[in-house]
């Protein structure tokens, strides 16, 4: 909750100047949030804090975009603390937009430290103007203790605009390190409740699908983001289209790994 109080006040200090900026080239959103998820009856607390900016190379079709967000998840007395970090280069026409995107992730927990990288290929779809739908598909690199492989992802997702500032957003994915395999799935709105005012608040039912060495297990959750959008844009369409794009590539699932970690000989 600190983090999206965090948000709020830097959101506050922004909206006395943001219609006096020049944001030619340039956009950006700063996004705080908390999710909730339960593994086999063990709730896990997560709150996150980032930030992307975005740049439009003048006189070209090529965007550069870079990213970083910290998270903190607490499950049963442990906490694992997460950095991701990374960027994306993309090309942009009005019906499309492909590019390659690239994280470092840092994990650390009861003093010990793992980390991994992710990177593929994604692409964006403009089929109408109340449609977006996206594709992806990449690798894995390292990982989490003794999940430490090789392994790929793939997913897809869309966004359905029911107004310019009402959208309903899904995405899937699959992804595989080692013996370690798992999906997600996630649905839910997001709005910007005030067009003058470019501030959104979404929420997503969650739900990830996990099998460890032949040990399944699944988990429910919610997420609650709030998102502070700067650059040029007059709705969350515009936002969204123009400035830096759902360049996500695959995240492990943290919070089945620490109950497995806790859990042994289940």
């Amino acid at each position: 909750m600190r983090f999206t109080m965090l948000l709020l006040g830097t959101a506050a200090l922004l909206a006395t100047s943001a219609n006096a900026t020049d944001w030619s080239g340039f956009s950006g959103t700063l996004t705080g949030g908390y999710d909730y998820s339960d593994v086999k009856g063990v709730g896990n607390n997560a709150y996150n804090f980032g930030g992307q900016a975005n740049y439009a190379v003048p006189n070209m079709d090529m965007n550069l975009q870079g990213a970083v967000n910290y998270s903190e998840l607490r499950s049963q007395h442990v906490t694992l603390n997460g950095w991701t970090s990374g960027g994306a280069v993309t090309t942009r026409a009005a019906e499309y937009t492909i590019g390659f995107a690239g994280n470092y992730n840092t994990l650390s927990t009861r003093g010990v430290s793992s980390n991994y990288g992710t990177y593929g290929v994604f692409g964006e779809w403009y089929p109408m103007q109340a449609l977006t739908l996206r594709a992806r598909a990449g690798g894995i690199d390292g990982g989490f203790g003794p999940v430490s492989k090789n392994g790929g992802y793939y997913g897809f997702g869309a966004n359905y605009y029911v107004l310019p500032e009402l959208a309903v957003k899904g995405d899937f994915s699959y992804a595989t390190l080692g013996a370690l395999h798992w999906t997600d799935v996630e649905v839910g709105p997001e709005v910007m409740p005030v067009a003058s005012v470019p501030v959104s608040l979404s929420a997503a039912y969650t739900y990830q699908n996990v099998g460890y060495f032949g040990a399944p297990s699944h988990s429910d959750g919610v997420m609650v983001r709030l998102t502070w959008h700067l650059g040029e844009g007059n709705s969350l369409a515009e936002h969204d289209r123009k400035g830096p794009l759902d360049a996500r590539t695959a995240a492990l699932p943290t919070d089945a790994l620490l109950y497995a970690s806790n859990h042994p000989t289940h």
